[in-house]
């Protein structure tokens, strides 16, 4: 008699579009007519209630009926594990904790196919291979993580550190091209008096031949455009000499330090008629101040310093 009563408590409670009894939300119209929300959501538009086709609002502002709720919550059910007699409303969350209900290995998603009661699931694992790596794996894991995230933080301070560098590497390539040219250009102090340093020629030395300035270094070659930029033949062969030795990327700071730039700027301004100077003057300075790293925009910034631009648009206003 009593499972005669609940069936037909049930049967009153049956939503009257599936004709069951769903558990959790019941939606109603304004007339008290109730079905479950899993059917109101696939009601179409223009939604109705599926009793007396009075017109419904939107779902999100569906008019839940508690009670109805209440009273679904309130049949009677059974654990599917144990059997346990509950209501509906609380089998879920005791069939979630029933000891009868069978378990994973914590280390299933490694490969571990047991499957078992709730009891045994301590002693199984104690012994479990897969288990047992995933304990020892796991404080290493979580240095691993821990050094991952100390690597993006060093990360973060590295670069603007080497920017910096970067930025003063250049500044030292111009402060040690200033000082070569100093010292090429100026002597020292010995016994009180000034001694000039002899690096490469001189201006009272007679000018070399061309075939002697296409057998020169870089440091020669712009020691005797530096002595001789008044002549125009030394000028256009040491230019010449300058810009071949400079298409060796390792002679282009060499050039630069040696104060190539500046003399071949020099003689550029010397010789403004001169088709043959400046169209090697243009060469030489091109290849010196060839490279996009920091040194190469280190070189460029000198001559530009140092009147190239000037120069080169001169020369080609001068010889189009």
């Amino acid at each position: 008699e009593i499972l005669f009563l609940s069936a037909m408590a049930a049967q009153r409670l049956e939503c009257p579009v599936c004709l069951e009894v769903q558990d959790g939300q019941q939606h109603q119209c304004r007339e008290g007519h109730v079905f479950c929300a899993s059917c109101d959501s696939n009601l179409r538009a223009p939604r109705r209630c599926p009793e007396c086709r009075m017109a419904l609002g939107p779902l999100s502002q569906a008019i839940r009926c508690r009670s109805h709720e209440e009273r679904i919550a309130a049949l009677p059910a059974a654990c599917s594990h144990c059997g346990l007699a509950t209501t509906r409303g609380e089998v879920a969350a005791h069939e979630h904790d029933c000891p009868q209900r069978p378990r994973a290995c914590s280390a299933a998603e490694a490969g571990c196919a047991w499957s078992g009661l709730l009891a045994d699931k301590a002693a199984h694992e104690a012994t479990c291979p897969f288990a047992v790596c995933q304990r020892m794996m796991a404080p290493l894991q979580t240095e691993v993580a821990e050094l991952r995230t100390e690597n993006s933080r060093l990360q973060a301070q590295l670069a603007p550190l080497q920017a910096q560098l970067a930025a003063q590497g250049a500044e030292n390539s111009q402060l040690r091209s200033r000082m070569v040219a100093l010292e090429a250009g100026e002597g020292g102090q010995e016994g009180g008096r000034r001694v000039r340093q002899r690096v490469g020629a001189a201006p009272h030395d007679a000018p070399p031949g061309n075939a002697a300035v296409r057998s020169m270094d870089v440091a020669a070659a712009a020691a005797v455009l530096r002595a001789h930029v008044s002549v125009s033949r030394v000028a256009a062969a040491a230019c010449m000499r300058l810009a071949n030795l400079c298409m060796e990327d390792q002679n282009e700071q060499l050039a630069a330090e040696a104060g190539a730039i500046e003399a071949i700027v020099a003689a550029m301004q010397a010789h403004p008629q001169e088709a043959e100077v400046q169209e090697e003057g243009c060469g030489a300075l091109r290849n010196v101040c060839a490279g996009d790293d920091a040194a190469g925009r280190a070189r460029s910034q000198r001559a530009a310093d140092a009147g190239a631009l000037e120069a080169i648009v001169a020369a080609l206003q001068a010889h189009p």
